[in-house]
C-alpha cells in the first residue's frame, strides 16, 4: 500500500509539518464546488490515504453511515473522515455528489539545534514574583511525545502515532515540554510556567514523523479534555482546508493555538510561504529570536506572524533524564505558549481570544513600529514586567563643542556609521556634537564592560563614573570601560560624543560574563528627558485620489508629523510637519497605489518614536476613455473618466469637437470580477470594436456594421484586477458603444463602474 507522509522534517530545531501531496487543488468536471487533490489523480492504480469532507447538509448523514472503508476513521468535532482507499472506492467518492474536498493524507515530522536566557528575555520571573505560575492551565503539547522527567510533571499521555508507546523515544517533545514546564527546583532547568498541568499528545512516531489525521485525533481529544493551550512545534509546506477547519473548530470551542513558524527562510526581498497550521488565522505563529533580539535567519517571514520568542540556543529537559540545548521555531513557540498560559490564570474569565490579544498588547516591539512581517507584533512579554524601553534621549548640536542645539530625539540604541553626511537636517556634517543621556537596565548581577566605537571623541558615564574619557581627534577607535551593577536596577548612563571632519561613527555596546557583545538593545535604554508618547490608533481611508488620516491624540504632544512610504516598513518620507490636529488628507495620490503611513508626535524640540504603520489602496472606479477625432486614433480631442461602457450617441457627436461622423474611443482600465469562473464578454457596437482583457483579444470585429453584438470568453479569478482594453469606431451615421459580461453565478449585465478601476 501506498502511504504518501506530509513531512515533520527537523530544521534547526522546529518541527516541520509537510501536508503531503497536496499540490494546488484542481475542479473535478461537472463538480464545480468540489475540489479535489490532483496528487490523488496520480499512480491510479496504487491505494491511497485520504481525508474527506462532506457538504455540510451531507455531514450528518454520511457520519451516521454505516459503510466502512480501510482503517476508517470518523471525528467526533469535524467535518472529516480519514480512510484508505482503492482506485475504485477512490472514484466512487470522486463522484459522490456528498463531499466537498478529497485531499491526501500526508506526513508530519520533527525539526531541530540550540540557553536559558529566555526566561530572563521574556521576563518571566516577574511573572513568578507576582504569584503567576501557570497553576491549573492546562497546557497540551502536541509533538513527539514527552519522556518522563524528574523535573517534568505530566498529567496524562495520549498516542495518536503509529509509536506503540505514548513516551518520547525521540527528544523533540520533551525538550519543548520543559520550555513550557520544567519543574522550578532544585536541579536543571525551569520552565516559564513551572507550574502548568502539562499534558503530552503523541501525533509524530519515534522517528519524528505522523499524519495530518492524527492532528484531527489530537484536536477532538483537546475539545473533549477542556485544554487551554496547544503548542505545535510542527509545520507543512501546504495548505489544507480540512486541517484550517479543525483548527478554527478548537479555536471556536475556547482553545489558544500557537504554532511555530517554520524554519525555512530564503531570507529574500519577498516574504516566505506560509508554513501550517501556523498560517492559519486560527493560529498564532511565532518566530525565533537570537540573544541580541535579532531574527534568527533560518526563521521565516511572513505577514502571517504575530509574535517572537527565544528560540536559539535554549536549554531544556531530553530524554533519558538529561539536558540539551536546541535551536528553531519550534523552541520559540513554547515559549510563548507559556507566556500565554501565565496571562489565563492572570485573567481566569478571559477567552482564548482576549488572553491572545493580551499577548499582542504586552508584546516588546522589534523592528519596525507596530505589527512586521519579520517579528509580528514583537517579543512575548510576562505579565506585570518591568516595561521595555524605547532608547536614550538624544541632543544634536551644530558644533563640536556641544553648543547650538538643534534637535532632541529618542534614539533607540546607539549605532551610526553616518560616514560623511550630517546625522540630522540642519547639523554640518563635519562639525557637530551628540549627547545621549537616560537610564540603562542590565539583566545579570556582574561586571560589565562597556564599549564605545568611534571616530572623533567619545565620554562615557555609567552610574555617575566616568569608564570612558578619550575627548580626542581620532579615526575609528574602541574604548572601553568597566564596572560591577545589579541586574534588573537602572542606572543613569550618559554618552557625548563630537564629530570634527571627514567620516563620522558612534557606537555603544556592552558585554558580560553571561551577556555577549552587543549594541545595547533599546529594551533596556530609558530616555531621560520626557519626550512626547507616539501616537496610537493611525487609520487611513481611502478617497478618490487622496487617503484621509487620522489618529489618537498623543499626551505631551505639540504637533505631530505625518510620513509616508510605498513600502511596508518603509524607509518613510516626512510629508507634512508641524500638524496641530489629529487628522490629515495626502492627496494627488496615484491610483492603484498602496501606501504606507506612520505619524510622530512633537513637542520642540522632541519627536517621539514611530506610530504603528497604516495602510490605504487609492483606486478610482470607473474607466478611461480617449476621444479622437479620426477613426484611426489620431487626433486626440478629450480624455476622461466614463463611468463604464454604454453609450448610444446616435448621429450626435461623443464630445466636443469631434466630428459625429468619424471618430474613434479607446478604453483603458482594470476589471475585478466578483467570482472565480468563466466569463462572456459582449461588445454591442455600430460600426468596429475590439476588446482585450488579461491582455488577451477576446472580441475583433473591426468593421463598418449597424448595431451588433459579439461575444468573447475568458477564465478569471474572484478578487484578482486583470487589465482591460477596448478600442471603437465610428464611420458614419448611428453610434453605439456598450460592453456588458455574464457568468455562471453572475446575470447578463453592463459591466459596472463598481467593477471597474482607472489605470
Amino acid at each position: 500500500m501506498l502511504r504518501k507522509y506530509m513531512k515533520w522534517t527537523i530544521v534547526a530545531s522546529m518541527m516541520s509539518l509537510s501536508i503531503a501531496a497536496a499540490g494546488p487543488a484542481s475542479a473535478i468536471a461537472d463538480e464545480p464546488h468540489k475540489v479535489v487533490d490532483e496528487q490523488l489523480l496520480k499512480n491510479p492504480s496504487q491505494e491511497k490515504r485520504i481525508i474527506v469532507q462532506y457538504k455540510p447538509e451531507a455531514a450528518a448523514e454520511r457520519k451516521a453511515s454505516k459503510k466502512k472503508y480501510k482503517k476508517h476513521k470518523k471525528y467526533k468535532h469535524f467535518n472529516a473522515e480519514a480512510m484508505t482507499v482503492t482506485p475504485q472506492e477512490l472514484a466512487e467518492l470522486i463522484a459522490d455528489e456528498s463531499i466537498l474536498s478529497i485531499e491526501e493524507d500526508g506526513i508530519i515530522q520533527a525539526e531541530a539545534q540550540t540557553e536559558d536566557w529566555g526566561i530572563e528575555r521574556i521576563q518571566a520571573k516577574q511573572g513568578w514574583t507576582n504569584g503567576l505560575t501557570g497553576d491549573n492551565v492546562k497546557v497540551a503539547v502536541f509533538d513527539t511525545g514527552i519522556a518522563d522527567h524528574d523535573d517534568l510533571n505530566i498529567a496524562g499521555k495520549v498516542n495518536f502515532s503509529t509509536s506503540s508507546t505514548a513516551s518520547d523515544l525521540h527528544g523533540h517533545g520533551t525538550h519543548v515540554a520543559g520550555i513550557i514546564a520544567a519543574l522550578d527546583n532544585t536541579i536543571g532547568t525551569v520552565g516559564a510556567a513551572p507550574d502548568v498541568d502539562l499534558y503530552s499528545v503523541k501525533v509524530l512516531d519515534d522517528d519524528g514523523n505522523g499524519l495530518y489525521s492524527f492532528l484531527y485525533d489530537g484536536l477532538d481529544w483537546a475539545i473533549d479534555n477542556d485544554i487551554d493551550i496547544i503548542n505545535m512545534s510542527l509545520s507543512g509546506a501546504t495548505d489544507s482546508p480540512a486541517m484550517e477547519e479543525a483548527c478554527d473548530t478548537a479555536f471556536a470551542n475556547g482553545i489558544l493555538l500557537i504554532a511555530a513558524a517554520g524554519n525555512s527562510s530564503s531570507n529574500s526581498s519577498v516574504d516566505d510561504p506560509p508554513r501550517y497550521p501556523a498560517g492559519y488565522d486560527s493560529v498564532i505563529a511565532v518566530a525565533n529570536a537570537e540573544q541580541t533580539d535579532e531574527r534568527n535567519i533560518s526563521s521565516n517571514i511572513g505577514p502571517h506572524l504575530e509574535l517572537t520568542a527565544p528560540g536559539t540556543a535554549v536549554y531544556s529537559t531530553a530524554i533519558g533524564n538529561s539536558y540539551t540545548y536546541k535551536t528553531g521555531t519550534s523552541m520559540a513557540s513554547p515559549y510563548a505558549a507559556a507566556i500565554a498560559a501565565l496571562y489565563m490564570e492572570q485573567y481566569p474569565a478571559y477567552t482564548n481570544a482576549q488572553i491572545r490579544n493580551k499577548l499582542i498588547e504586552t508584546a516588546s516591539d522589534l523592528g519596525d513600529p507596530g505589527h512586521d512581517n519579520f517579528y509580528g507584533y514583537g517579543m512575548v512579554q510576562a505579565p506585570f514586567s518591568e516595561p521595555s524601553g524605547t532608547g536614550l534621549y538624544a541632543e544634536y548640536f551644530n558644533n563640536a563643542n556641544l553648543t547650538g542645539l538643534v534637535k532632541t530625539k529618542v534614539d533607540s540604541s546607539v549605532s551610526f556609521l553616518w560616514g560623511w553626511g550630517s546625522p540630522e537636517t540642519g547639523v554640518d556634517p563635519d562639525s557637530f556634537s551628540v549627547r545621549w543621556s537616560g537610564e540603562v537596565r542590565p539583566l545579570y548581577s556582574e561586571t560589565y564592560n562597556f564599549s564605545t566605537i568611534t571616530d572623533d571623541g567619545v565620554r562615557l558615564w555609567v552610574d555617575g563614573q566616568l569608564i570612558i574619557d578619550d575627548w580626542n581627534m581620532q579615526t575609528l577607535t574602541t574604548n572601553t570601560g568597566s564596572i560591577s551593577l545589579t541586574g534588573g536596577q537602572k542606572y543613569d548612563i550618559v554618552m557625548e560624543y563630537f564629530d570634527d571632519s571627514d567620516s563620522a561613527t558612534a557606537e555603544l555596546k556592552w558585554s558580560s560574563t553571561h551577556q555577549a557583545s552587543q549594541v545595547i538593545p533599546k529594551r533596556l535604554l530609558y530616555p531621560s528627558a520626557s519626550v512626547p508618547d507616539a501616537p496610537t490608533g493611525l487609520t487611513a481611508t481611502a478617497g478618490t485620489g487622496y487617503a484621509s488620516l487620522s489618529w489618537s491624540a498623543s499626551s505631551g504632544a505639540a504637533s505631530y508629523n505625518v510620513k509616508r512610504s510605498t513600502t511596508s516598513g518603509g524607509p518613510y518620507t516626512t510629508i507634512a510637519s508641524n500638524i496641530t490636529a489629529t487628522s490629515y488628507n495626502d492627496i494627488g495620490l496615484l491610483n492603484n497605489t498602496i501606501y504606507y503611513y506612520v505619524v510622530s508626535a512633537v513637542d520642540s524640540p522632541a519627536e517621539s518614536s514611530n506610530s504603528a504603520k497604516a495602510s490605504v489602496l487609492i483606486e478610482a472606479n470607473g474607466i478611461r476613455g480617449e476621444y479622437f477625432n479620426n477613426i484611426d486614433f489620431t487626433s486626440p480631442m478629450a480624455l476622461r473618466t466614463d463611468a463604464n461602457i454604454n453609450f448610444n450617441w446616435g448621429t450626435g457627436s461623443p464630445v466636443t469637437g469631434v466630428d459625429p461622423d468619424t471618430f474613434s474611443v479607446r478604453w483603458t482600465g482594470l476589471i475585478k470580477p466578483e467570482f472565480s469562473e468563466t466569463y462572456t464578454f459582449y461588445t454591442n457596437s455600430d460600426d468596429g470594436v475590439r476588446l482585450y482583457v488579461n491582455n488577451q483579444l477576446i472580441i475583433d470585429n473591426w468593421t463598418n456594421h449597424t448595431v451588433t453584438e459579439n461575444s468573447g470568453t475568458i477564465t478569471l479569478g474572484a478578487g484578482h484586477k486583470y487589465e482591460i482594453k477596448m478600442e471603437y469606431y465610428d464611420n458614419s451615421f448611428d453610434a453605439v458603444a456598450q460592453l456588458s459580461w455574464s457568468s455562471s453565478s453572475q446575470s447578463k449585465q453592463i459591466v459596472p463602474s463598481s467593477r471597474l478601476y482607472l489605470p
